[in-house]
């Protein structure tokens, strides 16, 4: 195990000359005998001095920089790394190497190595440059922020997969077959915690895993956090569903790490990498070489796969082919053509000139089939998923049965008689358990059905409601070019009035 310890430098050539000579009555010794108190080092720079250098002239570039490096020490435990071996000195050093370009990937460094400490432990200086080569500016923020918390976090990290010790004792991982008994028989946490690890144990893969939990009615949502302090970058995973069983239907949602650990993200991630990894494994054993018998007829036959079974390698990957749909129009143009031949009527119509056209266009009818291939694909891996659902019995209520049957049976004494007994209510739980699940399951497929033909009917109200809207404003067009039509022949007939008035006027002023 190992701890760590971040300083700032403003002046590295004096802590670099106290890593190289400590201090005091030691440092005199060492300069008197031309010794120092390194056990190793190691770095970007060609020497220390020009990491000094480095470090120096890099101050000039940023003048408002308070500060010329970092130092991170890093100190394990005397049973972890042994002071006396050289070899663990190296791998120390080399472990502190590593970390530096961590925290700061694009920044150089060096690293001394002490085993003279007051603890005699060994401990690492690792001094970073105050200066990003890539972005050219200085670090200690955001990716290369050097927060003692982020530092650690770090170092655990690589302390893990570099198997060293980490200090605390890591969280046992909980999985959901421990978590499922503490959530209460009808409560939302564990429905929709056993339909997330039905879905998982389906799949082989994450994005399978994601198109499953969509069928099973769940929605995974992924939100990435970053620590402001620490810069380090998280993401989890939350489960919603609805809840159609609580007293109000509602959609509902929880984080996964609350359901158990092995449903968040980075357990869902390791199971399907453990998964893959032993599927690998068990490819690469080949097995081993045994005499091969002519088989029975009878057994032949069953061996041979059916045409339509999902055994035959060209079930799953048959594609179509644009030379396949060429060769199909072709074809049935032959046929169409002697076909009516035969019949005696003329084989230049509409049949013939759609065969035609996909004959000169084949990816148009390419994609078509495709897409008729891919439906009827997704179809039969449903229907067949259902299948093998309803095909799988209950085990324990098998079991039950077949242990209840052979205790009636051999019961001849008072103890065999109170073991039939046991077994007895033993099944009657059995078959009320399996009975509330069956119950359970015809009353999700009823609200299901239930919903579904409400949602149906919604959209069948909306659809009639739209068509009234619209004959409603049919109508009012028609009422308002009607009352148009009225009014301008009312104008029309005044028009006419007012004129033989006028006229008539016009001819008493003019006898007068």
């Amino acid at each position: 195990m190992s701890t760590t310890h971040v300083q700032s430098l403003p002046n590295v050539r004096g802590r670099m000359s106290y890593t190289e000579f400590g201090e005091g009555k030691r440092r005199r010794e060492h300069l008197e005998n031309g010794t120092d108190r390194i056990a190793a080092q190691m770095g970007d720079a060609a020497s220390r001095e020009d990491f000094i250098v480095y470090c120096e002239g890099q101050k000039h570039r940023h003048p408002n920089a308070v500060n010329e490096g970092y130092e991170v020490r890093i100190s394990w435990a005397t049973d972890e790394l042994d002071p006396s071996r050289q070899d663990d000195i190296q791998r120390g050093m080399e472990y502190a190497y590593t970390l530096c370009h961590e925290l700061a990937p694009d920044s150089m460094c060096w690293v001394t190595m002490h085993v003279d400490g007051e603890g005699g432990c060994v401990h690492a200086h690792a001094t970073i440059a105050n200066h990003d080569a890539r972005s050219g500016q200085v670090i200690n923020k955001e990716g290369t922020s050097l927060y003692a918390p982020r530092v650690q976090a770090v170092n655990d990290r690589l302390s893990r997969e570099n198997g060293f010790q980490v200090l605390g004792a890591d969280k046992e991982m909980s999985t959901w077959a421990q978590r499922r008994d503490t959530f209460a028989y009808d409560s939302f946490d564990r429905r929709l915690g056993d339909k997330v690890a039905y879905a998982r144990d389906r799949s082989d893969t994450v994005d399978e895993f994601k198109r499953n939990l969509e069928l099973e009615g769940v929605t995974l949502k992924e939100t990435v956090k970053t620590d402001k302090k620490t810069g380090e970058v998280t993401a989890g995973w939350s489960y919603k569903a609805v809840d159609e069983w609580g007293p109000k239907r509602r959609a509902r949602k929880r984080r996964a790490s609350n359901l158990a650990d092995d449903l968040t993200k980075e357990g869902v991630e390791a199971y399907f990498e453990e998964k893959q990894r032993q599927a690998q494994e068990q490819a690469a054993v080949q097995p081993e070489p045994a005499t091969v018998q002519e088989p029975a007829p009878e057994q032949a036959a069953a061996a041979e796969p059916q045409p339509d079974s999902p055994a035959e390698p060209s079930f799953d990957v048959y594609a179509v082919k644009e030379s396949d749909v060429v060769q199909m129009a072709g074809d049935l143009q032959r046929a169409h053509i002697d076909r009516s031949r035969e019949s005696g009527e003329p084989f230049m119509d509409e049949r013939y000139g759609q065969l035609m056209e996909a004959e000169r266009h084949p990816e148009e009818q390419l994609a078509k089939l495709q897409a008729e291939v891919d439906a009827a694909r997704r179809e039969f891996h449903a229907s067949k998923e259902a299948r093998d659902a309803l095909d799988h019995p209950c085990p324990n209520l098998l079991a039950g049965a077949w242990v209840f049957a052979k205790a009636g049976r051999d019961a001849k004494d008072p103890v065999s008689r109170m073991m039939a007994d046991m077994t007895a209510m033993m099944l009657r739980m059995l078959l009320q358990q399996a009975m509330e699940e069956q119950r359970r399951r015809e009353r999700e497929a009823a609200e299901r059905r239930l919903y579904e033909s409400r949602k149906n009917m919604w959209d069948a109200e909306k659809r009639l409601k739209s068509a009234e809207k619209a004959l409603a404003h049919e109508d009012e067009r028609e009422e308002q070019a009607k009352l148009v039509r009225l009014q301008e022949r009312e104008d029309k007939a005044a028009r006419r009035a007012g004129g033989r008035v006028k006229y008539g006027t016009d001819a008493d002023k003019q006898y007068e």
